[in-house]
């Protein structure tokens, strides 16, 4: 133990003795390399060899630069000064500048007032590469080659004597690269006219009894329509049929093919109208009418229309007594409008006297209310009411009256 303590005292004594035997940068008066801003990375330096050569930082040509005697001699200028009043400081003349380092401090860095340099005042001052056809030095100074054209815009440079600033102070615009057009074949038109564009539906209706009376009722039914910013082409179809015991009761159906076509920023258009109605308790066996005219739509929107039409036609009633074509005027209104999102209406009244004598005439209304049930099965109810009037019967009732409620089937 006691040798320990004797090995630990001996060995501090060495330390002591070793730290003061060497000099310090402080002591010697010396200025470290790092302060000087040379690195002392990769490679080792003599004390003894004396303070090292600064180097000069590049030269710039045709710039006066403060000091320029210096550069022919880096070290030159470079003193040391040390006293016992001031601390030790270094000075470094070079051709950029001079350094000021006294001992202890941050070194000091002044440098000198460069020249500045001239700039461009337009893009004709700036160097533009001749083309490949023009050789160098065959254009005088300033002078644009041919298809050249200034960078930038700048006194003495009038942008919209050139094509591209006079394009640009007319507000005209860069033409659309035009991509690859679509072609489409001649037996796709019929079928992307018929299966875009259309709201259509289906209607069913059945009902029936037994017992003391066997009844069955059927209605069915197609609407189809096209609807445009041009035109309006609507496809009605219906059928009825009734039965009593295996006895019919009633047998009967109608189509109407309408066509309305709009003129140029007006609300005015030019219809037409074709029907077929059947019927086998009436005094004919087929009816037809064609009729054609004006039209005026008051509202013609996606949400509501309204229209009044007046024209003129013939009608002819094939199996009846007088089958032969009777000229008719018309005169009709349809309105159609949809309440919210649930809820539509429509209606329709048209009006065909005979031209000889008006009080021969048919009369047509029609009046539906459409309730949404499903939006995701497009399933839709109407409630609808049908009144048909004929002033010559034949022997018939005149008027007759249809009721129904129908499921609606959207696609």
């Amino acid at each position: 133990m006691k040798l320990s303590i004797r090995m630990i005292a001996a060995l501090g004594a060495f330390g002591i003795g070793l730290a003061t035997a060497i000099p310090t940068h402080a002591q010697s008066g010396e200025t470290p390399l790092w302060q000087l801003g040379i690195s002392t990375f990769g490679k080792k330096t003599d004390p003894s060899a004396g303070p090292p050569t600064p180097i000069a930082p590049p030269q710039i040509p045709g710039v006066s630069q403060a000091n320029a005697d210096a550069s022919t001699d880096p070290t030159a200028g470079v003193t040391q000064a040390a006293g016992p009043a001031t601390a030790p400081s270094m000075e470094i003349a070079t051709t950029s500048g001079t350094w000021t380092h006294p001992e202890g401090a941050t070194p000091n860095y002044e440098s000198p007032a460069y020249e500045s340099l001239p700039l461009p005042n337009t893009a004709m001052d700036l160097p533009i590469a001749p083309p490949q056809n023009v050789p160098p030095g065959a254009l005088p100074p300033g002078a644009l080659p041919p298809g050249a054209l200034p960078l930038v815009d700048g006194p003495g440079v009038d942008s919209t004597s050139l094509p591209i600033g006079s394009a640009i102070a007319n507000g005209e615009s860069a033409e659309t690269v035009p991509l690859a057009e679509d072609t489409t074949a001649w037996y796709q038109i019929p079928w992307g006219w018929i299966s875009t564009g259309w709201d259509n539906h289906a209607e069913f209706g059945l009902d029936g009894s037994s017992g003391n009376a066997r009844t069955l009722a059927l209605q069915t039914g197609l609407e189809m329509k096209r609807k445009t910013d041009r035109y309006t082409l609507a496809l009605d179809f219906d059928y009825r049929k009734a039965t009593n015991r295996g006895v019919t009761t009633e047998d009967n159906g109608r189509y109407n093919l309408d066509y309305d076509r709009m003129f140029d920023d007006s609300r005015w258009s030019a219809f037409g109208k074709f029907g077929a109605e059947w019927d086998q308790f009436k005094a004919f066996d087929l009816r037809l009418n064609l009729n054609g005219g004006m039209g005026y739509y008051f509202v013609r929107t996606d949400d509501a229309t309204f229209v009044t039409r007046l024209g003129a036609g013939a009608s002819q009633e094939i199996g009846a007594a007088d089958d032969d074509w009777k000229p008719e005027a018309v005169f009709g209104t349809e309105a159609e409008y949809q309440l919210n999102r649930y809820n539509k209406l429509k209606g329709k009244l048209e009006y065909f006297p005979a031209w000889e004598d008006f009080s021969d005439y048919r009369l047509v209304a029609d009046a539906a209310w459409e309730i949404l049930l499903d939006d995701a099965e497009n399933l839709s109810l109407k409630l609808a009411v049908t009144d048909r009037y004929d002033s010559t019967p034949q022997g018939a009732k005149p008027n007759d009256v249809y009721y129904s409620m129908l499921l609606l089937i959207k696609f």
